[in-house]
């Protein structure tokens, strides 16, 4: 009894915690629902911009201005001015930096990887964390290709139009492969290679030290790095929100989190965040911009309002507004989305508010999106396969259902609620301000979702009557990117070529060899250490001779013995035996036997003279004190006159014994 009581007296103090501490998890159960987007393609945003820069959407004809928290999405082109410095976040962990006049094409912008085209200026990128196996990063210069490695900081240089060399740094333990049309080689951490790719010597590169070509716009991305990491530090990954919430990091410096009962923990920005805005309040300082494959989508003014105007929810807490990460029910991915509003057309305005809490995300674009061009990439084993996005069935929180059915004015004030004339709608800043309070009401009044598609114009219901704060003159670089060849290799949308080209140019489409140890054990001869490897590729033997092409072994051809009666037999000098300069080569002999001295005895003979010339010589007796007799020879006997053995019998005689042997006379030929 005692124990049990201890129990509930434990329960009943820590019950208070409990409830506290589970309000956010309560606020925001993660439900196994489908909440798969219309559209799932990936988007990137401009995270700084100082000066001014021009960006031109995939099929679109118009330069539009660059600013910030704009987002990009693949196939956007973006033009730097003389005097522009632009960072691009692609998420959590990749920034690319775009110098002064620059032009940069995203070619590939997925979660398989990313590619992007640098046919002039100068680019800095900075990877912070980086996996290659699960995605790639890869930059084209003029006739160049960079493969990022790992993780660290990559400069290219790629020149003007009539450059005639790409330049590329690498440090911070970094790593990256170079590919040129006829070359490839590894840069690591603190070197720079420059690549000729005109002239006699294109395709061959010069190594140095990257500190030596470090300049202004290196120090300028230190500088940016510098704010980031910080921001990181501070930023609420994985405690307030996952890591699809790229850009969020911002929000440390301009609010803080505070637990809600209903909510769970939210952001609520400080009074100096908004105090230069009149009456703010969410999804009224910004404006509309055409964003394929997306359609409409807001692009806010606040520098810190990338996420909270792509995830989560505004709600009205306490008189004031704040941001949740999540909505009353949590997907288990967090998508990005153009707008998380509820718009509907009230009295020639369209207005729209914050969505509710309760409700889940409604696609008022669905009728404009284009499903042809943005398909999800899938490569498996080289074979490369496109899988177009399908059209979503709406289901729970999607399409006008309702998780919660409440009266709006208890969650959105009629303030929340902005207007624009619906002739003004997507052309500008121009006429975006809160609705009037009896628009609002009757805004507020009507069910979210009634009118499903609102009559939002299509941009090319506009006819190109778009404010110049939208619009912008064409750059001068314009179309640069079609006339100036970039990478090494033709490049097919969402398709990496760091390997392809890694076996064609290094490689030769031929197999590499495999790393092994040094004094390793070969498993066909255990107990022996391994030969060290030569060359890059196992090379394929030529065959050997007696082979055929099909490494066969030929029949061996039948060799017959001739006698060697059959022909003259030769001496060293080229002359036949018994042949002198007097004497003219006779025809060869018939194989009849003759009775002349000079004709060789027969085999059997030979053999026998053989055997008695190679026996052993016999020792000395020691009765025997006489040498041998010698055998003399004509001192001046010309060659013709002497009698010549033949050669293969006097290879065949045994040298004589040292006892024999018949001293050396002295050479008396004439010097």
């Amino acid at each position: 009894m005692r124990k049990a009581e201890k129990i509930l007296w434990a329960i009943f103090f820590l019950l208070p915690f409990l409830v506290l501490n589970s309000g956010n998890a309560l606020a925001n159960p993660i439900e196994d629902v489908d909440e798969t987007p219309d559209v799932t393609a990936r988007v990137a945003r401009i995270s700084f911009l100082r000066g001014a820069a021009q960006i031109r959407h995939a099929d679109s004809k118009d330069w539009e201005r660059a600013t910030q928290n704009l987002p990009i999405v693949e196939g956007d082109e973006i033009s730097t001015d003389g005097n522009a410095r632009l960072e691009i976040q692609f998420n959590r962990d990749n920034f690319l930096r775009l110098s002064e006049n620059s032009y940069l094409k995203i070619t590939t912008l997925r979660d398989e990887g990313v590619a992007v085209s640098l046919p002039e200026g100068k680019l800095s990128l900075r990877v912070l964390r980086f996996d290659k196996d699960r995605a790639s990063f890869e930059i084209d210069a003029p006739q160049t290709t960079v493969a990022v490695e790992r993780a660290g900081m990559y400069r290219v240089d790629a020149g003007d139009k009539n450059g005639s060399e790409v330049r590329v740094s690498v440090t911070d333990d970094g790593k990256a492969r170079i590919y040129s049309e006829n070359s490839a080689f590894t840069l690591r951490s603190g070197r720079s290679a420059q690549i000729q790719i005109s002239g006699n010597y294109a395709g061959e590169w010069e190594t140095a030290d990257a500190s030596k070509y470090a300049d202004e716009f290196d120090s300028w991305a230190l500088q940016r790095d510098t704010i980031i990491v910080k921001r990181l530090q501070n930023a609420g990954y994985d405690k307030y929100y996952d890591n699809d919430f790229y850009g969020a990091e911002d929000l440390s410096e301009y609010g803080e989190w505070i637990h809600t009962r209903r909510y769970g923990y939210v952001w609520k920005p400080f009074s100096n965040a908004t105090s230069s805005y009149a009456n703010w309040s969410p999804y009224r300082y910004g404006h509309w911009r055409w964003i394929p494959p997306y359609g409409w989508t807001w692009v806010n003014d606040e520098s810190w309002g990338w996420a909270t105007y792509h995830h989560g929810r505004w709600v009205y807490v306490d008189n004031n507004w704040a941001w949740t990460p999540y909505g009353q029910h949590r997907p288990r991915r967090s998508w990005w989305q153009p707008a998380l509003v509820v718009i509907n057309y009230t009295a020639s305005l369209i207005c729209w508010y914050p969505l509710p809490y309760s409700y889940g995300y409604h696609n008022y674009n669905s009728t404009y999106i284009d499903r042809r061009r943005y398909n999800t990439t899938i490569i498996n084993n080289n074979n490369t396969t496109v899988v177009v996005n399908p059209t979503q069935v709406p289901s729970a929180g999607r399409g006008g259902k309702t998780f919660d059915r409440k009266p709006f004015e208890l969650d959105i004030p009629t303030t929340g609620v902005i207007a624009v004339e619906a002739s003004e709608f997507g052309k500008g800043t121009k006429g975006i301000r809160p609705a009037p309070v009896d628009v609002a009401k009757k805004a507020l009044s009507k069910m979210p979702f009634e009118n499903e598609n609102p009559p939002l114009p299509n941009y090319r219901d506009l006819k190109g009557k778009v404010n110049r704060e939208i619009l912008a003159e064409n750059p001068r670089n314009e179309r640069l990117e079609a006339r100036v060849k970039t990478g090494a290799t033709a490049r097919i949308t969402g398709v990496p070529v760091d390997e392809n080209l890694r076996k064609e140019k290094i490689y030769g489409n031929r197999q590499p060899f495999e790393r092994t140890t040094p004094g390793a054990e070969s498993n066909e001869n255990p107990g022996k250490a391994e030969t060290r490897n030569t060359g890059a590729v196992k090379r394929v033997p030529r065959p050997a001779p007696g082979q055929d092409d099909d490494n066969t072994e030929t029949k061996k051809s039948t060799v017959r013995e001739i006698p060697s009666g059959d022909f003259p037999i030769r001496s060293r000098s080229g002359k036949t035996a018994g042949e002198s300069d007097n004497n003219p080569v006779s025809k060869p002999r018939n194989r009849v036997k003759e009775t002349s001295p000079d004709t060789p005895p027969e085999p059997q003979e030979r053999q026998e003279r053989k055997e008695r010339r190679q026996l052993p010589p016999q020792p000395e007796s020691p009765q025997r004190s006489e040498p041998p007799p010698k055998r003399e020879e004509p001192r001046e006997a010309k060659p013709s006159q002497r009698e010549q053995p033949s050669p293969k019998e006097d290879r065949k005689t045994s040298p004589p014994s040292k006892e024999n042997a018949e001293p050396k006379k002295p050479d008396n030929k004439d010097n």
